[in-house]
């Protein structure tokens, strides 16, 4: 088992909602924090991967507008010469899997790995006729797309004609359907975001660090696809990740977190044992929560609850800081906010090296980490020590 490459340093930038700087700076100060916290000299990188697109509805469209591509980065930096370069699509699972695929393959020994996300503004600005970056968590209508563009193309041609815009509906969906089957209420789902604002209290870049939520206001919030909220959704925002992956053998003898198992959305219930793992050998989880009702899904489907009680599990504390199985330590894109899924790698590694600070889990030996809805996961399991 095991795929040969380790991670042996992460990279925070700021985290911001509203910002006039560029988010190619937001990407360099991920990558040099990065390089720094694993004590590798840009010239040692011979290796870099990255996410070269943005999903968001709001997105801006542009490279160093709403993503940052390689050809950007790797020349800004001044990296080089390089023996491998990729950007990937999908999450930041897909680039740390494709990253040591490489490394195995012989093509790199050290990789940059690097995500930066825009919350859809430029400057301050949201792109003409976009939705207003000021409603966090809120998608863009069908009605406000169908004017602009006069057709539906594609897969939209089955939703937005029915009032079904972007993924806020089909998610609602879903979350309405566990609702039923299981019992709960929107007053339990709400035990999901106090713990994602739990945790985001001892993370420094988060944004709602210090921000706390009651119960009335969760409920009073408005409806973005009922019964999904504005607090049910996770907060665009301009920021950057990254991480240095070596080589097995570069990462002997210094704090690592060794990647040990990676698997997708085709086959996402086999990845415990591609690591050789039960769920029970797991210290933290690091689960997807673009929507909050997410986490019960994949507590559920990987061994930790029975089918539709996860939420009586998140509702009893276990989840939370001091929980028996802490989930989103460093809270999630709930509380840090939305870095398609970048903090959630970032976290899972940092947790693994021992290297989290305040918000450190005691002994921590394996962490999952998920990214990405039912249909479109990508899975990992991070280990102290190699094998």
């Amino acid at each position: 088992m095991g795929t040969g490459a380790a991670f042996i340093g992460v990279g925070y930038s700021a985290v911001d909602r509203r910002t006039d700087r560029s988010l190619l700076s937001y990407a360099h100060e991920a990558s040099l924090d990065a390089l720094r916290a694993a004590g590798i000299a840009p010239d040692a990188v011979d290796g870099y991967v990255g996410i070269g697109s943005n999903p968001n509805p709001s997105a801006a469209v542009g490279d160093g507008a709403d993503h940052v591509s390689a050809y950007l980065l790797v020349d800004s930096l001044g990296l080089g010469p390089l023996g491998w370069v990729s950007d990937v699509s999908g999450f930041a699972v897909n680039m740390a899997a494709t990253a040591a695929a490489a490394i195995r393959a012989g093509s790199c020994s050290v990789v940059l790995g690097v995500r930066a996300v825009s919350a859809g503004s430029v400057a301050g600005r949201t792109r003409p006729g976009g939705p207003s970056s000021a409603r966090p968590g809120a998608d863009e209508s069908a009605a406000e797309s169908a004017g602009r563009a006069g057709f539906a193309a594609g897969e939209d041609q089955w939703t937005r004609p029915f009032g079904a815009g972007p993924p806020g509906t089909r998610f609602a969906l879903r979350m309405r359907q566990y609702l039923e089957r299981s019992g709960a209420t929107r007053s339990e789902v709400f035990q999901v975001v106090r713990a994602a604002r739990a945790h985001a209290a001892n993370n420094p870049v988060a944004y709602f660090r210090n921000t706390d939520v009651m119960l009335d206001e969760y409920l009073d919030a408005p409806m973005v696809a009922d019964p999904l909220s504005r607090l049910d959704c996770d907060l665009p925002v301009t920021g950057a990740g990254a991480f240095v992956l070596v080589s097995d053998s570069l990462a002997r003898d210094r704090p690592a977190a060794y990647l040990r198992a990676h698997t997708n959305w085709t086959n996402a219930d086999t990845i415990l044992d591609r690591a050789g793992l039960i769920s029970t050998d797991i210290d933290v989880c690091q689960l997807y929560d673009g929507y909050s009702f997410m986490v019960y899904e994949w507590l559920e489907r990987l061994g930790w609850c029975d089918e539709n009680t996860a939420w009586k599990f998140v509702a009893d504390g276990h989840t939370r800081p001091g929980g028996d199985l802490p989930v989103n330590t460093f809270g999630g894109a709930l509380g840090e906010g939305r870095l398609h899924g970048m903090g959630h790698l970032r976290e899972g590694i940092v947790q693994v090296m021992g290297v989290a600070g305040a918000r450190q889990v005691d002994d921590v030996e394996h962490c999952l980490v998920q990214i990405g809805p039912f249909d479109r996961s990508a899975l990992a399991v991070l280990s102290r020590e190699g094998q």
